[in-house]
């Protein structure tokens, strides 16, 4: 009779865990397909990289903030992105240019992986998104990543990085490993 109710106890917390577990990754999810990422990953750690990265980053929104007016849904700025890939990487690689870089600079549109980021005044959960990625030289640096849709990158751009702070909640971490266990499924 005792193991009967540890049973039955076991099995409603399972139960519980495995209701929350599934709320918190549609949540995600639901977050997930309503915005798109810009993603610049440096050529490497060197202080010249990581200013570099910045400038690449400044003329790539310079250029997409007036193609992203007016956009009113996720597909429609990935249809657009798309759309102006080339012009994009091409104004990433006129500031390698302009600095006498010995690397290139490559873009795509695609789903990746993004841990929990929390910023000034949000917060996004760990999960795949679709962003802008561009890849500098061998992109072994340090990354800077904002959100394109809604806009929220201007004032990431005009924050200091020591603003930008790595701060998880529980639910988020939850969110995270989902994420990553997801992840590990799919390959």
């Amino acid at each position: 009779m005792k193991f009967r109710r540890i049973e039955v106890t076991l099995l409603c917390t399972l139960a519980v865990l495995f209701a929350y577990a599934a709320g918190v990754s549609l949540a995600r999810e639901h977050l997930a397909d309503g915005l798109v990422r810009l993603h610049v990953i440096a050529n490497s750690n060197s202080a010249a990289d990581q200013a570099l990265k910045l400038r690449v980053r400044d003329r790539v929104l310079a250029v997409t903030e007036p193609l992203l007016r007016g956009a009113d849904s996720p597909a429609d700025v990935r249809q657009r992105l798309s759309d102006h890939l080339q012009e994009i990487t091409d104004a990433g690689a006129q500031v390698l240019r302009e600095a006498d870089a010995p690397y290139s600079l490559s873009a795509q549109l695609a789903g990746e992986y993004y841990p929990t980021r929390t910023y000034d005044t949000f917060s996004l959960p760990a999960g795949e998104y679709v962003g802008l990625k561009l890849r500098l030289g061998q992109a072994d640096g340090r990354n800077w990543w904002c959100v394109v849709f809604p806009p929220l990158c201007t004032s990431a751009a005009e924050a200091p990085d020591s603003a930008l702070c790595e701060q998880t909640s529980f639910r988020f971490k939850t969110a995270e490993w989902l994420g990553a266990l997801r992840a590990r499924i799919r390959g």
